[in-house]
């Protein structure tokens, strides 16, 4: 009797303490189910039964917020996509030590967890660049860690993305590609975010169908096409389910519109989450811009983007062979008056280029049209420049009309500067928007010579040492303002030029104190952009990496990448020679400027425009993670402006 009391009482209890426990256990759970979920998923270019592209596939399914994504910095690589979104941030792949990721595969285990195979690899070679990059970074700060869903017999590294700081994958669901979604959904039960493998082909629609059926109302959905393995970069289609708004995406990572980053996935998957991003993290939140969703516009804007690099090098050697075709002929013609008319011509021919590249930007004509418009409209340009602007005031209209057009472009949000052949390319990942390191050195140099010819037959004095200073100033501006330009190293390659031409302007042996004064210049001019940009809100990103670092170790580090990247470029193909060709340019002009330089007549201007123009290709050179190219492009439009001088009309008797 006192047992069967005892097991009653011990029963009741038992029955009311589970009672205590569901009833405590039921808030957390209502809790957990209304809490925001990700599912980032990654769609297969289509096979023989879905031929259309991805981005029509996402464009069909009204609910998505579409654009093009920029998936890795450099060459396309899945690893590196898959790291890169894992770990929030992502530098140049030619700083990392090898540069090419390792082989990474899901291995499953018996308990529906997983394990990257190769991830200890991934870490060595992260710790190997000079940035903070952290792989995991992403599932590490999300408690119960992601999970991935993804076809049985299929390759899985869309898997790395939803590996930890260990590379571990909290639960793994492999199976048949008719049950992808459901087994996707099941996960989300457990897990805030969940990576979908999707299959290919029309199947893979079917599956992100019912991705979109199963969405709660508070699910972020991203979708993103599955990276190929290329030797160029690559910006694929993605679609966003759960933003506010079903336009096209941005972010202020590329103050473009249509485009977005790799490493904006993770900040705008935490961000949905509510979990705070951590300080190593570099993207920014995406958004879904309100108005028409125009996919064909981003295809044409992604088949311009794809071709623009590889006709660089066909329009520039197109330009120079034709200047020598117009030195031989019109030498042939009228002998030395010819020549003198040829250096002319083919100098300002050179200066209209970055103009005329605007427009052929705007144009996006064919190989062959382009290559044409470029030649014919810059040296017809410049036989009316020769014939109606007297020498040598020629290259201030090219110059003009050049600095003019970029500065309303860099306004407008850069739309013809990122499609021109001297522009950004925002396919390689590191750039998206403003003044590239090309266009840094071409445009300050050519401002340069423009202001050289603008004040010809003035003497020193200090008026025009302001008009130069002035302007100098305004353009740093456009150059280096985090809404526009975003180019820091531009900042100094401006500040360093126009300090050396201001102090030449100057009546007078300079003194010590200007001297110092001036090499304080770039620095000051850094602080001042600064400071435009915190006010503002410029968000460019010298802010992002320089003025946020949290120690002076990650100032190091962008200092360390900045000129492991600028040696890489100086070894890369021909820029060696090009290097050393230049160099021994300056050198002859240097010692022979008396001879060279004598149409001039000792003239002030132009005399401060070659050393403010010498000035900045060689100090941006020396400042910018591109400093071989920037000395290359400074030095050419320096070798222009001197056959523009050795045109003179005058020297037509000359022995």
């Amino acid at each position: 009797m006192l047992r069967f009391r005892f097991a009653r009482r011990l029963l009741c209890a038992s029955a009311l303490a589970f009672a205590a426990a569901v009833a405590l256990a039921a808030p957390a759970a209502v809790a957990q189910a209304s809490d925001p979920r990700v599912v980032l998923a990654f769609l297969p270019a289509g096979g023989d039964d879905n031929p259309k592209p991805v981005l029509e596939r996402l464009d069909a399914r009204t609910r998505f917020a579409i654009g093009l994504v920029s998936a890795t910095q450099g060459r396309s690589s899945p690893e590196q996509m898959a790291l890169d979104v894992s770990s929030g941030s992502r530098t140049s792949r030619g700083v990392y030590e090898p540069q090419e990721p390792p082989p990474l595969e899901l291995v499953v285990g018996g308990d529906r967890s997983g394990f990257i195979f190769g991830w200890n690899k991934a870490l060595e070679r992260a710790a190997s660049a000079p940035a903070e990059i952290k792989p995991g970074l992403l599932a590490g700060q999300i408690p119960g860690g992601a999970a991935y869903a993804g076809v049985a017999g299929r390759t899985h590294v869309e898997a790395v993305a939803a590996a930890d700081r260990s590379g571990d994958v909290a639960e793994v669901s492999l199976g048949p590609a008719a049950t992808l979604a459901d087994r996707a959904t099941a996960l989300l039960v457990r897990h805030r975010l969940v990576v979908v493998g999707l299959p290919t082909s029309a199947k893979g629609d079917e599956e992100l169908d019912e991705l979109l059926r199963a969405r709660r109302a508070r699910d972020l959905l991203i979708v993103v096409q599955t990276p190929p393995r290329t030797r160029v970069p690559e910006l694929l289609p993605i679609g966003v389910v759960g933003l506010q708004g079903n336009g096209l995406l941005t972010s202020a990572t590329t103050h473009l519109e249509g485009i977005v980053g790799g490493i904006d996935i993770p900040v705008t998957i935490l961000r949905h989450l509510g979990i705070a991003v951590p300080a190593g993290v570099r993207g920014q939140p995406m958004r879904a811009e309100a108005g028409v969703r125009d996919a064909a516009a981003l295809q044409a804007l992604e088949a311009r983007l794809r071709v623009v690099s590889g006709r660089r090098t066909p329009v520039l050697g197109a330009l120079a062979f034709t200047w020598l075709a117009l030195v031989l002929a019109l030498g042939f013609v009228a002998d030395r008056r010819g020549v003198r008319g040829a250096l002319r011509i083919g100098a300002l021919g050179f200066m209209w280029v970055p103009a005329v590249f605007l427009f052929t930007g705007w144009l996006a004509p064919s190989r062959l049209a382009e290559v044409a418009i470029v030649v014919a409209g810059s040296f017809g340009l410049a036989a009316l420049t020769d014939r109606f602007v007297r020498w040598p005031r020629g290259p201030l209209l090219p110059a003009a009309v050049a600095i003019g057009a970029y500065a309303v472009d860099l306004i407008f949000g850069s739309p013809l500067i990122i499609r021109s052949l001297l522009g950004v390319n925002p396919r390689s990942g590191s750039r998206f928007y403003g003044l590239g390191n090309e266009l840094e050195s071409t445009l300050t140099v050519l401002l340069l010579v423009g202001l050289g010819a603008l004040l010809w037959g003035r003497g020193e004095s200090r008026r025009s040492a302001a008009v130069i200073a002035l302007t100098g100033a305004v353009f740093a501006v456009f150059v280096g303002a985090g809404q526009l330009g975003a180019d820091v190293g531009g900042v100094i390659t401006v500040g360093a030029g126009i300090a050396a031409a201001t102090i030449v302007m100057l009546p007078g042996r300079p003194s010590r104190r200007l001297i110092a004064l001036a090499a304080a210049v770039p620095v000051l001019a850094l602080a001042a952009i600064a400071l435009l940009d915190l006010a503002t809100g410029g968000d460019g990103h010298f802010t992002r990496t320089v003025l946020q670092a949290d120690s002076a170790g990650s100032l190091w580090d962008v200092v360390k990448r900045r000129y492991t990247l600028a040696f890489n470029v100086f070894t890369l193909g021909a820029m060696p020679l090009i290097i050393v060709v230049g160099a021994l340019a300056v050198a002859y002009a240097v010692r022979y400027r008396e001879r060279i330089y004598a149409p001039l007549r000792g003239s002030p201007s132009w005399r401060a425009a070659l050393i403010g123009g010498l000035t900045a290709a060689v100090v941006g050179a020396l400042f910018n993670d591109s400093g071989p190219l920037l000395f290359a492009f400074g030095i050419a439009v320096l070798t222009c402006a001197t056959a523009y001088v050795r045109g003179d009309p005058a020297l037509v008797g000359e022995q």
